[in-house]
């Protein structure tokens, strides 16, 4: 069985790529906590696709989602959020436990607003996560001050587990639209091709532990040096500008990447 999960599916931006043929998905769990996001998400017509209105977790619980329907809708507030939806979250270990067997073939989307870490920790503690074969990992505890240092902590302990079938959106998150991106990853370790996970891991256990091992230490600067410069603040123009120069970096990483040789 080849399945997609994709968690935080917001308004199906990663839907739009991955329900394509080329991929040959049999099941796609979108998880969504927001009410909001849900009749759009209803609106995909495609028997593959179990839409799920709830959050993943370290525990089953009834949690409060702050900026519910927006990018960036968390179930941890910024202390500018007032307002909130109170959701479903569940325990992600015990859900992979009773949908997710092994020898599947799995791809996992974590893009889920600083919950990411409980979620790792959960699956690396009940050994769940052994049943993923790519990982995608976006660490937005970066935008909470008071949850940052969980990067590094989660880092380490997927270091420790000695997999490496996860890797980092700063890395592989390369193009001009979401749907290019999310392709670019899928690509990159083998998600159009028809075949079973023995011969996937094989072929792709380089490029993997190549990914795996990445440290995120620029983006780490990146972001504090935007945080000391208030760069937020900074006027549209400026900050154009910024993207500009970070667009062409971008364009001669992924041109390097093309004829990189990870055997």
């Amino acid at each position: 069985m080849k399945i997609f999960i994709d968690v935080g599916s917001h308004y199906g931006e990663t839907l739009n790529e991955i329900t394509k043929k080329e991929y040959g998905f049999d099941k796609i769990f979108s998880i969504e906590p927001s009410k909001k996001c849900i009749p759009i998400l209803s609106k995909y017509n495609d028997k593959r696709i179990k839409l799920i209105n709830a959050a993943f977790g370290n525990c089953n619980k009834v949690g409060k989602l702050y900026s519910s329907g927006e990018l960036g809708a968390s179930i941890f507030s910024n202390n500018s959020d007032l307002t909130f939806e109170k959701i479903n979250i569940i325990n992600t270990s015990q859900w992979f436990n009773e949908n997710i067997k092994v020898g599947d073939i799995v791809f996992v989307k974590l893009n889920c607003e600083g919950a990411e870490c409980d979620i790792i920790d959960d699956l690396i503690n009940s050994n769940e996560i052994i049943k993923i074969y790519s990982l995608l990992i976006t660490f937005d505890v970066r935008d909470f001050i008071y949850l940052k240092h969980r990067e590094i902590q989660t880092r380490k302990r997927l270091k420790g587990t000695k997999l490496s079938n996860y890797c980092f959106s700063d890395d592989v998150m390369i193009g001009d639209t979401h749907e290019n991106r999310i392709r670019f990853w899928l690509q990159l370790f083998g998600a159009e091709y028809n075949t079973d996970l023995d011969s996937l891991k094989n072929e792709y256990k380089n490029k993997q532990k190549y990914y795996a091992n990445k440290t995120g230490y620029f983006y780490r600067l990146e972001n504090k040096v935007k945080s000391l410069i208030n760069y937020n603040s900074f006027p549209e123009k400026i900050k154009k500008i910024f993207r500009f120069f970070k667009k062409i970096y971008f364009k001669i990483y992924l041109k390097n990447k093309r004829f990189k040789n990870y055997k």
